[in-house]
């Protein structure tokens, strides 16, 4: 019951940040976030793929991670100039996302997770702040098991445990997913996406990569968060069509250090929908 109720008040809490909010600033430098030559690095993982990242500000470092298909490093464009006015901002794109390239392995969060450690290591040696939104949240706690040194805190937005946790249909609506449909149902997104990829052509290749990934989701048991003891929030929309609620309170109270953040009248692009909100909750809890 106790739990309950600290959920309630994480939950209540929320909303009042919600009412007393300031809309984030608009964006005046127009950088671009994701494809900013200023900013950008590539670096060789182990199979020879080239991953890139994107470097703002200075401090201890931030990392991000985006969500998976439709996302890239300028999913946080709101965040990143606040975050960067104290922090050292690491926003890296994940396996054949943006200016990543695609390799040849099949991919899953573990592999996804590796190339974040690689390029963590080369950017700092110090403990990092990592948030990650949707599979960004995935591949931040899969990289927070296998490194537990390597994360300070954590905001694991968007995210879910295991294939099994995910709402009723969405198993099959990812299994029927192909590039071709995506091409036919988004055609300015994927227009506009292959025009920073590296291989543009392998396009269809990268969605079924990418579904790997999904559709064999090594599953993260409760044990295993048990043991996580760096302070994690928890956040996601109270109408997440990928996750119901009771998906991130769980996950909440099998972690030994975390709160909770349901974002009212939000769908899974958390970041997206909120900024403002999102500002207003991540920035005071990794400071």
């Amino acid at each position: 019951m106790g739990t309950q109720l600290k959920a309630i008040s994480c939950i209540l809490l929320c909303c009042a940040i919600m009412l007393i909010a300031k809309p984030v600033k608009a964006q005046q430098d127009n950088v671009p976030y994701g494809n900013n030559p200023n900013a950008g690095h590539y670096l060789k993982m182990g199979d020879s793929t080239n991953i890139y990242y994107e470097v703002y500000g200075k401090g201890r470092p931030v990392v991000l991670l985006h969500g998976g298909l439709f996302g890239d490093i300028s999913e946080y464009e709101k965040l990143i100039p606040k975050l960067s006015e104290h922090f050292r901002v690491i926003a890296i794109e994940t396996r054949g996302h943006g200016r990543s390239e695609i390799g040849e392995q099949l991919f899953t969060y573990e592999l996804m997770a590796r190339d974040a450690y690689t390029v963590i290591k080369q950017e700092t040696s110090d403990s990092t702040i990592v948030i990650g939104f949707s599979d960004g949240a995935v591949i931040a706690m899969t990289l927070t098991l296998a490194h537990p040194e390597i994360a300070r805190k954590m905001v694991f937005a968007g995210g879910n445990l295991a294939l099994r946790g995910y709402r009723e249909g969405v198993k099959e609506r990812l299994k029927n997913l192909t590039g071709e449909s995506m091409e036919r149902d988004y055609p300015d997104f994927v227009k506009d996406r292959k025009k920073v990829m590296p291989q543009p052509e392998r396009w269809n290749d990268f969605v079924e990569k990418l579904k790997n990934a999904w559709l064999n989701q090594t599953p993260i048991e409760p044990s295993q968060l048990k043991t996580i003891k760096c302070p994690v929030m928890v956040v996601g929309g109270d109408r997440d069509q990928y996750n119901g609620i009771d998906n991130f309170f769980n996950t909440y109270k099998l972690l030994p250090h975390a709160s909770l953040a349901i974002i009212p009248n939000s769908d899974h692009i958390v970041f997206f929908r909120r900024p403002d909100l999102m500002e207003n909750i991540v920035i005071p809890f990794i400071n």
